[in-house]
Order: structure tokens, then C-alpha cells, then sequence
């Protein structure tokens, strides 16, 4: 038996091979986007901020290493009611934003939940602060700091995605 593969170009067998190829790169094109953030990053949350210089980011004992963020963002001297981290923001809603802060000793943060990525909660790693865990988009918490250092903190339940933060207080 004889294989019957058009020859002609145009045909029917080539244009099912543009067909599938097509389709080929569109799913590539997809999951890169799944897989490098295409679409879900938090670049709105930082686009009026200031930044640490990059020679001064707190280093938070190695905690944030490895984190995608654009870097700490300078809340000294700034008004506390701009003083709001995003909770359930990034792919998935598994992350806070901006990450990291610094903030003036007696500066009060408040955290805002969006609602999204199912039930979140603020925690000091060292255990010097706690939020409930919380879901409902437009929920609050808020902590003052008063003693000048790092806090890196953490989503207990998304720990494991890298949901996580620090504050910086000078």
C-alpha cells in the first residue's frame, strides 16, 4: 500500500499543518505567560512609589532573597493613609504589594485584602505581630511599629507559594 500525501502546496494536509502549528505556538505563547506572569504582575502598585537605594535594601536575614519585586519602597515621611499594602495581589492572588516597605519608627501600616486567592493572613515571623486570616475584599488590619528593624512576615497558608513580606522601620 502506497502512502497518498498531497504534493500540492496549499492542499489540504498543509493547511491542517498550519492549522496545528498555529495552535502550537498560541498554547506556547499561553502557558509562557502562566509560567512568567504574562498579565498578572502588580506594577500598578508601585508605579508613584520611591524606592530605597539599591545599596541600601534591608536585607531581612536572606528572607525575601529570591522574591520577585522591583525593591523596597520608601514610605518615610510619607502620610500613614498611603500607607496600604495589597493583600492577595499576583499571580494567583498569592501575593502582598508592594513587598517591602520602609517606614518611619511609630509609622502604622494598614493591610487591604482584595479578595482574591482564598483566605490570607499578616504574620511577624518571630511571632511579634498576627493578623486573622481574612478573605473578604476590602478587609483591613493595621500594626503600628514602633521599635526601629526588620520584620519580614508571612501568609501561613501561602508560605509555601512565597507569600511573603518585611517592613523595614528606621
Amino acid at each position: 500500500m502506497t502512502s497518498r500525501r498531497p504534493q500540492v502546496a496549499g492542499g489540504r494536509a498543509e493547511s491542517r499543518r498550519q492549522f496545528l502549528a498555529g495552535i502550537t505556538v498560541t498554547a506556547g505563547l499561553a502557558l509562557a505567560g502562566c509560567l512568567f506572569g504574562g498579565g498578572d504582575d502588580d506594577e500598578h502598585y508601585y508605579e508613584d512609589e520611591a524606592f530605597v537605594d539599591e545599596d541600601d535594601e534591608p536585607e531581612y536575614d536572606g528572607y525575601l532573597s529570591g522574591i520577585d519585586h522591583p525593591g523596597t519602597v520608601d514610605w518615610t515621611d510619607t502620610d500613614e493613609d498611603a500607607m496600604v499594602i495589597a493583600v492577595g495581589t499576583g499571580r494567583e492572588g498569592m501575593g502582598y504589594a508592594p513587598r517591602s516597605v520602609r517606614v518611619d519608627a511609630g509609622s502604622t501600616i494598614t493591610w487591604e485584602w482584595t479578595g482574591e486567592g482564598g483566605r490570607h493572613n499578616v504574620v511577624h515571623v518571630d511571632g511579634e505581630f498576627a493578623s486573622q486570616e481574612y478573605h473578604e475584599e476590602g478587609t483591613t488590619w493595621e500594626h503600628t511599629f514602633d521599635e526601629p528593624g526588620e520584620y519580614p512576615y508571612v501568609c501561613t497558608p501561602h508560605e509555601h507559594r512565597d507569600m511573603i513580606g518585611g517592613v523595614e522601620v528606621v
